[in-house]
């Protein structure tokens, strides 16, 4: 890694799956340290293979990556790492507590560090009336809220947040960006996936934009959203299937 400032890189990253589908290709990108960082872009364009990557949950076919200063094929690197999936599908007989308690487990903390942490973390995400309730009986504002409280049960330096207010209601999404603010400004990181640029554009300091496997363009909010700058997109609605028009993003 570069930089001490630079928590998550990628060098020349590249992912081709079984059969030729290549979900990444050549990817360069940084985040920074106590930044949110938005990988932006349709469905398929390699957001959630990049962070499965990150998290060694997929190996890449080349390049380097390194994640809180070690490889991600490191287990250590992933004791300073939250993650919430995308479309998460937590074990429906546990109760919100429980599954706060479970997750602890598995980060190997002590009995009592656990039950103070739910405690606390509850009250962040505003669960605490529902701790005894089954995740059965949630809805999915409070799914996702129960996966942000398990995603921060170890006190991560980053968090993985794939798409985290995917089919939220719109109080429900301004609860959850204030609540990420909060936690940028208690010194975490945070990387989020979208497909929304009204999502990225409300919360995040820089951007990746990624189309079809490629890294687009990388630039801060303010850079992506100046008047001046003009993208091309392209939508085939027969196929449901949308993605920047060109390789390259163009500014005009």
């Amino acid at each position: 890694m570069k930089s001490r400032n630079v928590i998550a890189e990628t060098i020349e990253l590249t992912k081709v799956y079984t059969g030729g589908i290549v979900a990444l290709k050549n990817v360069s990108m940084s985040v920074r340290k106590g930044e949110i960082f938005a990988l932006l872009g349709p469905n398929g364009a390699g957001k959630t293979t990049l962070f499965k990557i990150l998290l060694s949950i997929v190996k890449a076919t080349s390049g380097e990556t390194e994640i809180c200063g070690l490889p991600p094929s490191t287990p250590e690197s992933r004791n300073s790492i939250g993650y919430l999936p995308e479309n998460h599908n937590f074990p429906y007989h546990l109760t919100g507590a429980g599954l706060l308690r479970f997750t602890g487990r598995l980060y190997g903390m002590r009995k009592e560090e656990i039950e103070s942490r739910i405690e606390e973390l509850l009250e962040t995400v505003g669960m605490t009336r529902w701790a005894s309730t089954r995740l059965k009986k949630y809805s999915k504002g409070m799914a996702q809220r129960i996966g942000l409280a398990q995603a921060l049960m170890p006190d991560p330096d980053l968090l993985l947040l794939d798409e985290p207010t995917d089919g939220v209601d719109p109080v429900g999404r301004v609860e959850i960006r204030d609540l990420l603010r909060r936690l940028q400004s208690e010194g975490k990181t945070i990387m989020l996936n979208s497909h929304l640029l009204s999502e990225v554009e409300s919360i995040a300091d820089s951007v990746a934009i990624l189309s079809g496997g490629r890294l687009i363009r990388m630039c801060s909010i303010d850079e992506l959203t100046r008047r001046q700058c003009r993208f091309e997109i392209e939508a085939d609605m027969n196929g449901c299937d949308f993605g920047f028009a060109n390789e390259s993003v163009m500014i005009i």
